[in-house]
């Protein structure tokens, strides 16, 4: 994943300042267009958490697993995905891809060319029923 997620900035809008008109610059960060993408994730069904498994994760970080590369019109995401197992990966997949599409250009204004997805692990359903094994009593 890109190194430099995050750092960069890209120019919405640059407005210069005529008669009584406001002028000025809109930046938006590459991690504003993950923190989009990661939320509509999070909305499709099947789709049972982004990044890889939650038992190695130090904390919670809205856009683990998905990076991003925005240009002044553009935007290209890749996400890793846990799926929720019996989901069917190209139903949800392409469902993905659209609802991600359709919330960066809707809030970001940028057509999202490529969406990559790699499905990094499947959530059986009995592993949010298991309590952990007490060493002590």
């Amino acid at each position: 994943m890109n190194e430099k997620k995050g750092k960069e900035t890209v120019t919405i809008e640059d407005i210069p300042a005529k008669g009584d008109q406001i002028g000025g610059k809109i930046e938006m960060s590459e991690d504003v267009v993950a923190t989009i993408a990661a939320l509509a994730a999070r909305q499709v069904s099947g789709i049972h958490a982004l990044g890889k498994s939650r038992f190695i994760s130090f904390g919670e970080n809205l856009t683990r697993g998905v990076d991003v590369e925005v240009g002044s019109k553009e935007a290209a995401l890749d996400l890793e995905v846990i799926i929720d197992y019996g989901t069917n990966i190209r139903d949800v997949s392409n469902e993905l891809r659209k609802r991600i599409a359709s919330e960066v250009d809707r809030m970001a204004g940028r057509h999202v060319v490529e969406v990559n997805i790699s499905v990094v692990g499947i959530h059986l359903p009995e592993e949010e029923k298991k309590e952990p094994e007490r060493r002590v009593r």
